[in-house]
């Protein structure tokens, strides 16, 4: 089991309940937890996890340098996710009949969802709207445009298919990691494409400046 983790996290993965519920809970014993993070911490990492709990990742112990545009690159890739992540969030919250943010676990039916956009013009809109921002092609048919969008989701590592059978999936610890990484883009403007060495840490101590830090490091 040690092996594995450790593999997943050094390969950028989010080890979650919904992801790899084993993997969660050999990390959230107290003594596999610290050997992971030695091991981690010998190769200039350590176990971080998301300020609810919902997923571990590996991050860097420091900014600076390759660490830097490692970190550069990462919330490159989050910016050009995060306006069609977000408008799906938004668009699943509707369809769905929900004021709550969408959590780790959370099911999403695809047969109920579609049966909600085909109900609404507006919902099959900004479906339509969605898969233009993922550039994803359809068949001109609204179901194999959510087919593709969620498949695209899934990929990227924010939904499991928990269920094939009954079309089903699962929000992953993931989607935590983004909402902090949201906040962050929000507050700051540390990473940047200049090198200069004031961005790689804002703020001073406390569990607030951990987290945004947790959530600026580059990962693996």
């Amino acid at each position: 089991m040690f092996e594995r983790v450790v593999q997943s996290l050094l390969s950028g993965q989010f080890v979650c309940p919904v992801s790899d519920h084993e993997g969660f809970s050999f990390l959230s014993e107290a003594g596999s937890h610290q050997a992971v993070n030695a091991y981690l911490g010998k190769i200039g990492l350590h176990l971080a996890a998301t300020r609810h709990g919902g997923a571990y990742f590996a991050a860097h112990n420091a900014i600076g340098g390759p660490e830097r545009k490692a970190a550069r690159e990462v919330f490159t890739d989050i910016k050009q996710t995060l306006r069609p992540l977000v408008s799906f969030l938004d668009l699943v919250m509707r369809a769905m009949q929900s004021d709550d943010l969408l959590a780790v676990g959370t099911p999403i039916e695809v047969n109920k969802l579609m049966a909600a956009i085909d109900a609404n013009p507006s919902f099959r809109s900004d479906l339509q709207t969605l898969a233009g921002q993922l550039k994803v092609q359809a068949d001109g048919t609204d179901r194999t445009r959510l087919d593709k969008v969620l498949k695209s989701f899934h990929e990227k590592g924010y939904l499991l298919l928990s269920n094939p059978e009954r079309e089903i999936y699962q929000v992953t610890g993931k989607i935590e990691f983004i909402q902090e990484a949201i906040e962050f883009l929000m507050e700051h403007d540390a990473i940047r494409d200049d090198s200069d060495g004031s961005g790689g840490s804002e703020g001073g101590s406390g569990d607030g400046s951990h987290q945004g830090r947790s959530a600026q490091e580059a990962l693996l």
